[in-house]
């Protein structure tokens, strides 16, 4: 086998990352990439290291000791980093797959679940700073608002790829594509794990789906574009600044953000964020976002595009995957 690929070639890039995700996680990601690289070890089972280790996180957070609230943050920053290894490993092994996106992007969503809802419990059993109703309320805030936070990064991010890459065809994966995919592994009675991870991946899409067509259904048109030099000049000028603005309330701000409330002892001030800060950020990235589409697709039009939904509407149904993050 050659010699590990170079850091650099391996970032999808650097203009959607945050810049901690960027300079801390990803370096050690391929540090940890590079010693695995020689091994038989896969992207694959990276990822469920990584959700192990989230698992783990919240189980301790579970038993609500100090020192296991402690150790329990140390493990989900350690999930975070792990998760990024699977797909630097890919892009180094040339081993991306269907089944990849599907088991990365599932166990996102687990990883999650299975470290906020421990959270909140814990909040539940010991803060006394708000009535019972209040902190419930907040909970809720926080639960419906994160997930399309992070499913909007995640579309926003794989547009910009797409959109910005004059050359690569790097298309996003339809629902449709997704569905059948998971029903030849069931007809072919592929491995229990591989099924569910499948079909739990249409679903993660289908709600992607439907929160990019409620909030923001200009840019599937830019979406469905092919990209040249001069779309892509335009895309960057309208949507490097948005873009800037949903990596930190991605996914991986989400984790470490957790982590740190954790370390501390303070789930707390976790919860204020999601509920004040990020919600705040979100209405400004949308507002934003919305506004860099519609001028995106304005100066597309002036400028002789011929993008397809000048003419066919925004009846698209693709969506994005989550490998690599």
């Amino acid at each position: 086998m050659s010699r590990m690929p170079p850091f650099s070639s391996l970032l999808k890039s650097r203009e959607v990352e945050d810049p901690v995700n960027l300079w801390m996680h990803r370096p050690i990601a391929y540090v940890i990439a590079s010693g695995l690289y020689r091994t038989p070890v896969t992207p694959n089972q990276m990822t469920l290291v990584a959700m192990l280790v989230g698992f783990a996180a919240g189980a301790l957070w579970l038993v609500g000791t100090p020192t296991m609230i402690m150790i329990g943050g140390i493990l989900l920053w350690s999930s975070s980093i792990l998760d990024g290894v699977d797909g630097i490993l890919a892009r180094a092994k040339n081993m991306s797959s269907d089944i990849g996106r599907a088991l990365d992007g599932t166990a996102d969503v687990f990883v999650v679940t299975a470290t906020v809802v421990p959270a909140f419990i814990y909040l539940l059993r010991t803060y006394d700073q708000v009535s019972l109703v209040t902190l419930l309320a907040m909970m809720v805030v926080a639960v419906i608002t994160t997930l399309p936070q992070i499913y909007l990064y995640d579309y926003y991010k794989e547009v910009y790829l797409h959109a910005t890459r004059p050359g690569e065809e790097r298309r996003r994966e339809s629902v449709d594509k997704a569905e059948a995919r998971a029903a030849k592994a069931k007809a072919e009675g592929a491995p229990i794990w591989v099924r569910f991870s499948l079909n739990a991946y249409v679903g993660v899409l289908k709600n992607q789906q439907r929160v990019v067509r409620l909030l923001n259904p200009a840019s599937i048109d830019i979406e469905r574009s092919e990209t040249t030099e001069k779309s892509a000049e335009i895309f960057r000028r309208h949507n490097h600044g948005p873009m800037q603005l949903w990596t930190f309330i991605s996914l991986c701000p989400h984790s470490y953000l957790l982590a740190i409330a954790a370390i501390i002892g303070r789930f707390d001030l976790y919860l204020w964020f999601r509920v004040v800060g990020a919600n705040a950020l979100f209405i400004i990235a949308l507002i934003w976002q919305r506004h860099a589409s519609s001028r995106t697709l304005a100066e597309a039009e002036q400028s002789g595009l011929d993008w397809p939904g000048h003419h066919h509407g925004h009846g698209h149904t693709s969506v994005g995957g989550l490998r690599g993050s």
